[in-house]
């Protein structure tokens, strides 16, 4: 199994983090209603669906994502990519980067998982 992470560089503000897949920490608030959290939104939605819902704090990794998720970050934000070769066990055996040359997805196991 293989799972594809996505670390955002210093610098890339909680609510660009946030609108690109990363998780939020801590609540949202809303820009109609400052101070006051999207929950409650008047157009229906779920408050992290909300066009007027922003974030002050959120992950700066994203994890589970594809590897042309993983590469579109990369060409629009810098940062870096890798990916988790697991183990059946659920351990990690190998990492291996993320570039955007080259085809990242015809890793060789030398050994049967």
């Amino acid at each position: 199994m293989r799972i594809n992470y996505y670390q955002f560089p210093v610098g890339v503000d909680a609510q660009t983090r946030w609108q690109n897949g990363a998780d939020r920490i801590g609540d949202g608030d809303c820009t109609l209603r400052p101070g006051q959290s999207c929950e409650g939104c008047h157009m229906g939605l779920a408050w992290w669906d909300c066009p007027h819902a922003t974030v002050e704090d959120a992950e700066d990794i994203i994890s589970g994502i594809t590897v042309t998720a993983a590469k579109n970050l990369l060409r629009q934000f810098g940062g870096t990519a890798w990916t988790h070769h697991i183990e059946r066990d659920g351990g990690v055996f190998e990492t291996t980067e993320i570039t955007l040359k080259g085809n990242n997805s015809r890793h060789k196991y030398n050994r049967h998982l």
